[in-house]
C-alpha cells in the first residue's frame, strides 16, 4: 500500500474510534476464551476473508478478537477505497466491468463516486448474514463488533465524509432510500433484512442526519408518486419497514419522525396545506379522483382504459389503504409517539371541517381521495376498540382535540350547551381508545358524505348537459364555426369527462371492502349512542325518558345526521353496506330515535330516520328486507311505531325552516309508503295498533292533515295538466308554434320541463294519501265522520270527481299521461270506493251540503263513466247508483230547509260560515262560533280567527241558552 494510502487509512481508522474497539480487561478475558478454543479464531479468519471478498494476508499475526477487528478495518477501508477510485458511469466506465464479484443486483451504472464503496460495504451486510451462524462460545460478540465496524462506515459513506467531508442527505434525496425501496430505478429488489440493517445501523452512527434526510426523502417520494406508478407501493413498503424499526425495544425511527418539523408543519395554516408539507399528509394523499389526479386524466382518454381501471382500481385501493394502516399502526404502538399521532389526525381534521360544507372552498382542503384513505385507516383501527371503553363525555371534555364549537347540537342551545360544560367535572384525559373512535367517526362525517354528495352532483350535471345537448340538436347540430357549435362542443367534452369521472368515482366510493367497514363501524357507533340514550342499555320505550340524556342533548347532531344519509344514499345507489353485519344495534337506534322524536331539536333528523326506513321498504327495495323486518318485528315497534310516525305525520306541517311546505310532503310520502306496508304485513298487530290510533281523538289532526294534502295535491296536479295540455296543443299546431320567436319557444319548452316535474311529483304523492284514505275508510269509518272533518271531506271528493267526470274533464287530456303518474281511472275507482266505505247518514248530509261542487247530474256522468270505461263491475256500479239517490234525497231536502231558513236571525248564523249554528261556543275575543266550525279551523291553526291570539278547545266556553233558542227556532219553522 503506498504512502497516501496508509495514511488515509490511519485517519480513517483514527475517525471512528477502532482502536479502542476493546480495552485491556475485554483483550485479555477474549484472549484465554481464543486459546482455550482454537477453532474460534480459524472461523473468525474464514468469516472475515469470506465476508469482506479479500485473500489472506500471510504476513499478518491474528490471535484474538482484537486483532481480527483491525485486521478487517484495514482490509475494509483498503477495499473501499479501491471501489471509491472506480469510474462512475459519466466517465465511460462500468461498474459492472470493474468490480466482477459484485452480487449481480449492485452491478448497475450510476453516478455518484461514493456508491462504489457504498455498493461494496453493502455486499459485507449480505455475505455476512449468509455466513453469520455458528454455535460456538463469543462468535455472536464478535460478529456483532464486526457489523457495528460495517455500519460506522456505511454511515462516513453515506454522509460523504469517507471523501469530501460533504453531507449529502437533503430533504431532496437520501443516499440511503435507493437501498430501501424495492424495484427503484437502482435495484430490482432492495438489500436483505431491511429492518435488521437500519436496526444495526441506527446506534452505530451517532449523527441523525442520514436518517433524518432518509425520512424526508421518502416524503418527497410519495409526493411525487402517482397511484397508478408500478413501483407507489415500494414507497410505502419502505416507510412501514422504517417505521417498524425497533432498537432497544424502542421506535427510534417513528420517534425521530414525530419530532421533524414536517411532521405537522406549523407554517401549515389550511387542511391542503398540511396535507401537502406534511411526513403523513403526503402519504394519505394518493387519490384517483378524476378531478385530482390529472395524470389518471390524461390516461382516461385511452379506448379501453375505463373499464381496465374499473378492475384494476379495487385492489389498488386495498393496496395501498393497508400499507397506510401498517404505518400508522406502528406510529401508534410507541407511547412516545401515540400522542403525536393523535395530535396531527385532530389538527388535520380541524383544518378540515369545512370539507362537510356544502359550499366549500376545496383549494383550502385536503382531497376526497386523500379523506377517504385516512377514513379507511381509522376505521381499520377503531375496529380494534371495544365500544364499551369510549367515554360517553368526550365530546364535551375540556380535552377534546377536536374542535365543535360551531356545529349544532342535537337537543340544546349553545347556551344550554355552555351552562351544561360549566357544570361538567371531567377532568380526566380521555383514553385511546376514546380519542380513536370518536376521531373515526368525525373522519367519517369530514370524507364519505362530502363524496357521495359531490357524486350525486356529478350525476345531475350529466342529466343536466344531456338535456341540454338534446335541446341543442333538436333541429339538427348548429352551424359549423358558430358560437352555438362551439358551446355544444364545450358541452360535449365537459359531458366526456364527467362520464369518466362519474364512472371512476363509483367504483372508489363503492369498494365493497370499504363499504363492509362502514356499515361494521356504524353498527358500533348506534351502540355507542344507544349507551349514551340509556347508560342501563335497556332501550326501551317504556322505560325510556320523556327528556333525552344531558349528554345525547350536547352530542353534535352530524352523527345522527351521517348515519341517516350513508343509509339513503348507498340504498339511492343500490349498494347494501348493511349486508352480513349484526343489525341490532343499528336497528334498535333508528326505532328509539323515531319513537322518541321529542329528544331532537331538528325535526329533520327524525325525517331522516323514517326515510331510512323507507329506502329499505318492499314497496322500493323491490321485495322482503332484513333491515325493514329488524325495524318492525320488535314487540316495541308493534306498539308504538305507527303512532309516532302518525304523530310525526302532523307535527311536521311545521317545522320552522323556510321550505317546510314543500318538505312536508316527500316525510308524510315516507310515512305513508310505511303505514300501507305495515297495514298490509303479516303482523297483524300492526293493522290493530293503527285503528286503535285513529279511534282516539287526538290524532283527528292526522286524518285533517291526510285530507289537506289530498286536496292541495290534487288541485295542483290538475293545474299543472292542464297547463301541459295547452303546450301540447300549442306545438302540434305547427303554423302557431312557428310562428313564435326562439326565445319564446325556449321559453315554453323550459316552464313545459318545469311544469312536467312538478305535476309528476305532485300526482305521486296525491295517488299515495288517496290509497290511504281509501284503505282506512275501508275498515274505519268514524274517525272520518266526525264534525269537524266530514264536510271538508266530502266537498274534496266531489270537487275531484267533478274533474274527472264533469264537463271540463277533457282538459286533463294529455299525451302519455302514464309518464306523470295520471291514472284517471284507477282515481275515480278509489274515489267512488270512498264514497262507499263512508255511506251513512252524516257523510251523506255533507255530499248533499257542498254547494260548490255538488250537483246531482255529476253523479250521473261519473256512472256514466264508470260503465263506459269498464271500470268497476255491475254490481259496484249498482252500490254507487244507491248512494247516489241517497245523497240526491239529502241534497233536496236541503233545498226545501233553505226555503225555510231563508230569513234566519244574525245571531243564529256562524260568523265565518253564515250557516245555522248547532252548538253554539264563545272565544276568549268574546266572538261566538259554532264548535264544529272553530274545532276545524283549530285542526290547521292554534288561533283565535279574530284576533290571531293562541286558542285551544278548552277556551271554548259553551253557550247552552243560545243553542236552546236555535233549537226552537228550528222547530217553529219546521213546524209551520
Amino acid at each position: 500500500m503506498s504512502d497516501e494510502k496508509e495514511g488515509y487509512v490511519r485517519r480513517k481508522r483514527i475517525s471512528v474510534g477502532t482502536d479502542d474497539t476493546v480495552d485491556s480487561n475485554s483483550s485479555s478475558k477474549i484472549q484465554r476464551t481464543i486459546t482455550e478454543n482454537i477453532p474460534l479464531t480459524e472461523d473468525m479468519d474464514s468469516f472475515i476473508h469470506t465476508v469482506l471478498d479479500i485473500e489472506r494476508d500471510s504476513s499478518a499475526t491474528l490471535n484474538t478478537e482484537d486483532d481480527f477487528l483491525r485486521y478487517a478495518e484495514s482490509r475494509m477501508i483498503c477495499k473501499m477505497y479501491e471501489h471509491y477510485s472506480l469510474p462512475d458511469s459519466s466517465s465511460g466506465g462500468s461498474m459492472q466491468e470493474k468490480t466482477p464479484n459484485m452480487d449481480k443486483r449492485y452491478k448497475i451504472p450510476f453516478k455518484g463516486k461514493e456508491r462504489g464503496p457504498m455498493l461494496y460495504l453493502l455486499d459485507v451486510w449480505e455475505r455476512s448474514l449468509k455466513h453469520r451462524s455458528s454455535s460456538k462460545e463469543g462468535w455472536d460478540s464478535f460478529v456483532e463488533k464486526l457489523t457495528t465496524l460495517v455500519m460506522k462506515y456505511i454511515g462516513l459513506v453515506m454522509t460523504g465524509q469517507f471523501s469530501s467531508g460533504q453531507v449529502h442527505g437533503t430533504v431532496q434525496g437520501s443516499p440511503l432510500s435507493p437501498y430501501l425501496i424495492r424495484n427503484n430505478k437502482l435495484f430490482p429488489v432492495a438489500i436483505p433484512e431491511r429492518q435488521l440493517f437500519l436496526e444495526k445501523l441506527y446506534p452505530a452512527n451517532s449523527s441523525q442526519d442520514i436518517f433524518v434526510s432518509l425520512l424526508l426523502d421518502h416524503m418527497g417520494r410519495a409526493r411525487k408518486t402517482n397511484p397508478l406508478d408500478k413501483n407507489m407501493a415500494d414507497v410505502f413498503d419502505s416507510v412501514e419497514c422504517i417505521t417498524g424499526v425497533k432498537v432497544n425495544g424502542g421506535r427510534v425511527f417513528s420517534t425521530l419522525l414525530t419530532n421533524l418539523e414536517a411532521w405537522s408543519p406549523d407554517l401549515a395554516k389550511t387542511g391542503k396545506e398540511l396535507q401537502d408539507y406534511s411526513f403523513l399528509g403526503s402519504l394519505l394523499n394518493m387519490s384517483l379522483f378524476l378531478e385530482e389526479n390529472k395524470v389518471l386524466e390524461e390516461t382516461m382518454k385511452t379506448d379501453g382504459y375505463l373499464d381496465k381501471l374499473k378492475r384494476e382500481l379495487p385492489p389498488l385501493l386495498l393496496n395501498i389503504r393497508s400499507y397506510l394502516y401498517k404505518i400508522f399502526y406502528n406510529l401508534l404502538l410507541p407511547k412516545e409517539t401515540r400522542d403525536a399521532v393523535l395530535g396531527f389526525i385532530s389538527r388535520f381534521l380541524n383544518l378540515n371541517r369545512k370539507k362537510a360544507g356544502i359550499q366549500a372552498n376545496e383549494s383550502l382542503l385536503a382531497s376526497d381521495g386523500c379523506m377517504l384513505n385516512l377514513l379507511s385507516v381509522m376505521i381499520d383501527l377503531s375496529s380494534k376498540v371495544a365500544v364499551e371503553k369510549v367515554d360517553r363525555d368526550y365530546f364535551q371534555s375540556k380535552n377534546n382535540r377536536l374542535h365543535f364549537s360551531d356545529e349544532t347540537l342535537i337537543k340544546s342551545t349553545s347556551d344550554e350547551a355552555n351552562a351544561f360544560y360549566k357544570e361538567l367535572t371531567c377532568v380526566n384525559p380521555p383514553n385511546f381508545s376514546t380519542e380513536i373512535f370518536l376521531m373515526s367517526i368525525y373522519t367519517l362525517h369530514l370524507s364519505l358524505l362530502p363524496c357521495f354528495r359531490k357524486q350525486l352532483t356529478r350525476l345531475q350535471r350529466i342529466k343536466d348537459l344531456n338535456n341540454m345537448i338534446k335541446e341543442m340538436t333538436r333541429n339538427g347540430r348548429p352551424p359549423a364555426g358558430s358560437r352555438a357549435e362551439m358551446s355544444l362542443k364545450i358541452g360535449e367534452k365537459k359531458l366526456e369527462f364527467l362520464k369518466r369521472a362519474e364512472s371512476v368515482a363509483q367504483t372508489i366510493n363503492f369498494e365493497p371492502d370499504l363499504l363492509q367497514k362502514f356499515g361494521e363501524f356504524y353498527s358500533r357507533v348506534c351502540q355507542w349512542m344507544l349507551m349514551v340514550i340509556d347508560p342501563n342499555n335497556e332501550w326501551d320505550i317504556e322505560t325510556l325518558s320523556e327528556t333525552p340524556h344531558e349528554l345525547f342533548a350536547n352530542l353534535p347532531e352530524f352523527i345522527v345526521d351521517d348515519i341517516a344519509d350513508t343509509l339513503i344514499l348507498t340504498s339511492k345507489f343500490r349498494i347494501n353496506i348493511l349486508s352480513n353485519i349484526n343489525l341490532t344495534y343499528i336497528t334498535k337506534f333508528i326505532l328509539v330515535c323515531v319513537c322518541r322524536p321529542q329528544y331532537f331539536r331538528n325535526p329533520y333528523l327524525v325525517s331522516k330516520l323514517i326515510e331510512v326506513i323507507y329506502m329499505y321498504s318492499p314497496d322500493v327495495q323491490g321485495g322482503r328486507n332484513p333491515v325493514f323486518d329488524r325495524i318492525i318485528t320488535p314487540a316495541m315497534s308493534e306498539k308504538y311505531l305507527l303512532p309516532s310516525l302518525l304523530t310525526f305525520y302532523t307535527d311536521v306541517e311545521s317545522t320552522g325552516a323556510s321550505n317546510e311546505f314543500f318538505d312536508k310532503f316527500s316525510i308524510r310520502y315516507h310515512i305513508s309508503i310505511i303505514t300501507k306496508t305495515l297495514w298490509y304485513t303479516k303482523h297483524t298487530t300492526h293493522q290493530y295498533t293503527l285503528t286503535q290510533c285513529l279511534g282516539e281523538q287526538k290524532y283527528i289532526r292526522f286524518i285533517n292533515a291526510l285530507i289537506n294534502d289530498t286536496t292541495f295535491l290534487l288541485d295542483e296536479s290538475i293545474d299543472a295538466l292542464r297547463s301541459i295540455r295547452d303546450t301540447q296543443k300549442l306545438m302540434d299546431d305547427k303554423e302557431k308554434w312557428d310562428a313564435l320567436s326562439e326565445e319564446n319557444k325556449s321559453a315554453k319548452l323550459k316552464q313545459l320541463n318545469q311544469e312536467e316535474r312538478q305535476c309528476k311529483s305532485y300526482l305521486t304523492l296525491a295517488n299515495e294519501t288517496v290509497q290511504m284514505i281509501h284503505y282506512l275508510t275501508h275498515t274505519l269509518q268514524a274517525p272520518f265522520l266526525v264534525p269537524q272533518l266530514v264536510e271538508r271531506l266530502a266537498a274534496m271528493l266531489n270537487y275531484n270527481l267533478q274533474q274527472l267526470c264533469g264537463p271540463k274533464c277533457a282538459d286533463l287530456k294529455v299525451k302519455d299521461p302514464q309518464k306523470y303518474g295520471f291514472q284517471p281511472k284507477q282515481l275515480l275507482s278509489l274515489i267512488t270506493d270512498i264514497y262507499i266505505h263512508l255511506d251513512s247518514p252524516e257523510f251523506l248530509e255533507a255530499v248533499a251540503q257542498d254547494e260548490r261542487s255538488y250537483r246531482p247530474e255529476l253523479f250521473t256522468l261519473a256512472i256514466s263513466r264508470l260503465n263506459k270505461a269498464l271500470i268497476k263491475t255491475a254490481n259496484e256500479i249498482e252500490i254507487f247508483e244507491q248512494f247516489s239517490e241517497k245523497v240526491k234525497k239529502c241534497f233536496d231536502e236541503k233545498i226545501s230547509m233553505d226555503l225555510e231558513f231563508d230569513d234566519i236571525p244574525d245571531e243564529y248564523k256562524d260568523p265565518l260560515m253564515s250557516t245555522v249554528m248547532k252548538d253554539p261556543v264563545t272565544l276568549p275575543s268574546g266572538v261566538i262560533m259554532d264548535r264544529h266550525i272553530i274545532e276545524r279551523h283549530l285542526l290547521n291553526s292554534s288561533t283565535d280567527p279574530f284576533n290571531r291570539q293562541p286558542l285551544t278547545s278548552d277556551m271554548l266556553i259553551p253557550e247552552p241558552e243560545l243553542k236552546k233558542k236555535i233549537e226552537d227556532w228550528i222547530k217553529y219553522r219546521l213546524g209551520r
